[in-house]
């Protein structure tokens, strides 16, 4: 007798947060601890980012202590992130322990690259 398989869902489906891309014309970068630029960043959510890495990263589980700078609004935000998935173009980092004001700092970031996307024609 065999069970029969759970129905699979999408990416997006099991997302708990919604993701914003942000154009790479944005210059938004994240940082590592002593200011280096780690990436720049391509999707930014409640739960977590996505960056175009310039080194490569491994799902290893370790905690990385990263600023996310975002120039026209002159946001720098500390947030420390674990790695979720990994290719040599794109990592997938989701928040640990995200306080307060890095989440409200956060949501100005989504919220301004939301109503960019939205306000296009």
């Amino acid at each position: 007798m065999s069970k029969a398989k759970p129905h699979e869902r999408s990416a997006s489906e099991r997302r708990k947060f919604e993701r914003v891309d942000i154009g790479h014309n944005a210059h938004v970068t994240v940082l590592g601890a002593g200011g280096e630029k780690l990436g720049v960043l391509m999707q930014l959510g409640r739960g977590g980012f996505m960056m175009a890495p310039r080194k490569p990263y491994t799902k290893d589980g370790k905690t990385h202590q990263m600023t996310i700078h975002e120039p026209d609004e002159a946001i720098h935000v500390e947030v420390q992130a674990r790695v979720l998935y990994s290719d040599p173009r794109f990592v997938g980092f989701e928040f640990v322990e995200l306080n307060p004001d890095a989440a409200v700092e956060i949501g100005i970031i989504i919220g301004k690259h939301y109503e960019t996307r939205h306000d296009t024609p």
